[in-house]
């Protein structure tokens, strides 16, 4: 009679164990968590420290304000307002036509990283239009009460009076929000299911024990 009661107080525990290895399965399908994610960065200001022919106005075109989209190209106008001068138009825009990967960013502690490795800076008069790739990954400090960051980077243009070192700067606001991440079921499985089977072993032990 004693072991007819073990049993069934074993088979319940049992049955326990798998209600909890559902149940985690379950949450971790409609209970996601959240993970901070970047959409965009607002542009405050920004400059030059340059020799070449366009020093003044790549200058004044990197002083306005503007929003850099992550994840996306934007074109001409989108990210900064060009300026027009003598004729000519000056403007900056992001593009993947030479390989370039959209901009992203990471904030790591007070430590910030954008990608600019797509910006570009464009010149046109009439027909004529000539561009170049001033992007690289651009590092700096982010101040996490404030959402403040200032990045800069070191461009080389290579040939023609555009020859030479560039330092760039940008300071601005992250305009971070979150997204749902899902935890993935089977790691919730796996560990149930290590719970329930360690378990199992320690009620089998303590069957075994009391027959003795």
């Amino acid at each position: 009679m004693r072991l007819c009661k073990e049993g069934r107080y074993t088979m319940k525990r049992l049955a326990l164990f798998l209600a909890i290895g559902l149940t985690g399965i379950s949450l971790s399908v409609v209970e996601p968590v959240h993970a901070a994610m970047m959409t965009q960065v607002e542009l405050t200001g920004g400059a030059v420290n340059y020799d070449g022919k366009y020093h003044d106005m790549l200058d004044r075109v990197l002083g306005q304000e503007g929003t850099v989209k992550l994840g996306q190209f934007q074109a001409i106008d989108e990210l900064i307002p060009s300026i027009d001068k003598a004729c000519e138009t000056y403007s900056l825009f992001t593009s993947g036509f030479t390989g370039e990967a959209a901009p992203s960013a990471t904030i790591s502690g007070s430590s910030i990283s954008i990608d600019l490795s797509s910006l570009f800076f464009g010149v046109s008069r009439g027909d004529f239009h000539k561009t170049w790739n001033i992007g690289e990954l651009a590092t700096g400090q982010y101040n996490p009460e404030t959402r403040e960051f200032t990045v800069s980077w070191n461009h080389l243009f290579d040939g023609g009076k555009q020859e030479g070192l560039a330092t760039f700067f940008l300071k601005g606001m992250a305009e971070v929000g979150t997204q749902p991440v899902a935890i993935p079921a089977s790691l919730v499985l796996y560990a149930t299911g290590l719970f329930g089977m360690g378990s199992l072993t320690w009620w089998r032990k303590r069957l075994a024990f009391s027959t003795t």
